[in-house]
């Protein structure tokens, strides 16, 4: 089968590759998947290529020598990897830009020449024998070009950076506690008890929903379910189970925080959707993270001082952790060249 693989591939002009490590029962394990596109049928294919166990501490050297011997293992240079694709980690992302390869001086810094106007010349063979012997000898590997997950930067965003805002603004810090605490302390009764997740279902008519951890988007939705519901409901729920009410100010804090947010959910649905093999298409995602700032830019008008200020922070962050691909001219050629969108 690595055979087989191994000729498939080597019959690609160009590869793109994804990687991941993760934890499961105290063990770690490094994943890598390769996709082409194949010559003749012109239809995406791919193969996991590696499910290794990774030992020892997930340091970036480690990480980088681990998925250099990935890559070798199946003659997967730098000339046919396109990009690899991989979360946020610090360590992975540190891995890449450590060892990435070393951009080649300008020519001003290069072609310097002396005052009689005759160039230097060195000799080419010497220069390249001596840079591979210091690679070696410094143990230094050289990883393909990088691509963070656009998914997961778009939840960091909304866990990190919209978070840390509404934490540290005066004007929404205590509602924002306050509203988010009472919303936790909901879904926990709900959760625990059966008496209590019957009540909910017999006044609302519908069941909460309880947020995981991992995915913002399901915050995003318990939060929407909340607000469903008419404020009346929600504290004679709160006075049932003998918990605080919810007043008129974290009510509307949580109608506004639901509103501005959810373009972003719907942008986040769409890069989930594009995870799938037959739906990713890298030139969506410039027009969707366009489209997002432009929704989000629209729900400045008509907030109140808790929310004021918001829509431009989300802008803001979005634009610092995509400025690689808002700006890309190969981001913006792979949008114009996708039939589903249309160029005036």
């Amino acid at each position: 089968m690595e055979k087989e693989l191994r000729k498939a591939i080597d019959a690609q002009e160009y590869v793109s590759t994804t990687a991941d490590i993760w934890s499961a029962n105290n063990k770690s394990l490094l994943g890598v998947t390769v996709h082409w596109i194949d010559a003749d049928t012109l239809k995406r294919k791919k193969a996991a290529i590696a499910c290794r166990r990774f030992r020892g501490r997930h340091t970036y050297d480690a990480i980088a020598t681990e998925l250099e011997d990935i890559f070798s293992q199946y003659g997967l240079t730098n000339d046919i990897v396109t990009a690899c694709v991989t979360d946020n980690g610090s360590n992975c992302v540190k891995a890449f830009k450590e060892h990435q390869q070393r951009q080649v001086e300008s020519d001003e810094e290069e072609d310097e020449v002396d005052g009689d106007g005759e160039a230097d010349f060195t000799d080419l063979h010497s220069v390249l024998a001596a840079a591979k012997d210091d690679n070696a000898r410094d143990g230094l590997c050289v990883l393909p070009p990088h691509h963070r997950c656009a998914a997961h930067t778009l939840n960091l965003i909304a866990n990190n950076e919209v978070d840390k805002w509404l934490s540290s603004n005066v004007e929404s810090r205590a509602v924002y506690r306050s509203a988010t605490a009472k919303c936790s302390a909901l879904w926990t009764k709900a959760s625990r008890s059966t008496v209590a997740s019957e009540f909910l279902e017999e006044v609302s008519g519908r069941k909460l929903i309880v947020p995981t951890v991992t995915r913002w988007n399901s915050y995003f939705d318990a939060y929407s379910r909340i607000t469903e519901m008419p404020l009346t409901d929600i504290n004679n729920i709160c006075t049932q189970f003998q918990m605080k009410c919810m007043n008129d100010r974290e009510y509307q804090f949580l109608k506004e925080y639901c509103s501005i947010m959810k373009p972003f959910t719907v942008a986040l649905d769409i890069l989930h959707y594009l995870q799938g093999e037959d739906t990713c298409f890298y030139g969506t995602l410039q027009p969707t993270l366009e489209v997002l700032m432009g929704k989000i830019l629209a729900m400045k008008t008509g907030l109140s001082a808790m929310t004021t200020g918001l829509p431009e922070v989300i802008v803001g962050a979005i634009k610092t952790r995509f400025a690689a691909i808002i700006y890309s001219k190969e981001a913006l050629l792979a949008a114009v060249s996708l039939p589903k969108f249309k160029v005036g």
